[in-house]
């Protein structure tokens, strides 16, 4: 998982700079975590969320806009990379569902039922964007050992500088990407 996620943010390591590292752990501890919420599921899930084209795509290139395209507005450029990526490399089936992924990853009622690819996606980010303290019955040591794993080396403090910066700015919308 590690080097499938390193290798997608390859093409963007001038883009994300020093944020580099910590944007990878971040997409690595939501996959984790999708792995986590996918063990509450009624069914078993083969292969795990980590090892499934979708997942890892949204993970990778949910944030991405960010830095590629510098907004803070950053959901539709975000989309835009990954339906490039999918198209590019023969998963164009893919596309409306990791297109729905990013879109609906920081929606903040559900974006379907539970079990939903989508769904278990927004449940993941919210778990990290909130260093855990909202987590969909995943167990606080189960955070705290992915955590552990991939550490937050300053993304957390990156959002908070960007949400200051995108308020000074756009007083009026400084949280775009949030839906209801």
């Amino acid at each position: 998982m590690f080097e499938r996620v390193s290798g997608l943010l390859e093409p963007w390591a001038g883009a994300l700079g020093a944020d580099l590292q910590c944007y990878r752990n971040h997409a690595l501890r939501v996959l984790n975590l999708c792995d986590r919420l996918a063990e509450f599921l009624p069914f078993a899930e083969a292969p795990p969320p980590s090892d499934r084209t979708e997942f890892v795509a949204a993970a990778v290139f949910h944030d991405l806009g960010i830095w590629s395209a510098g907004t803070f507005d950053y959901l539709h450029p975000s989309v835009q990379l990954a339906r490039s990526w999918l198209t590019e490399h023969g998963r164009g089936d893919l596309v409306p569902v990791v297109s729905q992924m990013i879109e609906q990853h920081h929606k903040l009622t559900p974006a379907a039922d539970p079990q939903s690819p989508v769904e278990m996606f927004r449940r993941a980010d919210t778990i990290d964007v909130l260093l855990g303290a909202r987590r969909f019955g995943v167990a606080w040591s189960d955070y705290r050992a992915i955590l552990r794993s991939y550490p937050d080396l300053g993304f957390h403090l990156r959002l908070l500088v960007l949400t200051a910066q995108r308020a000074r700015t756009h007083p009026l919308s400084p949280l775009p990407m949030f839906k209801w």
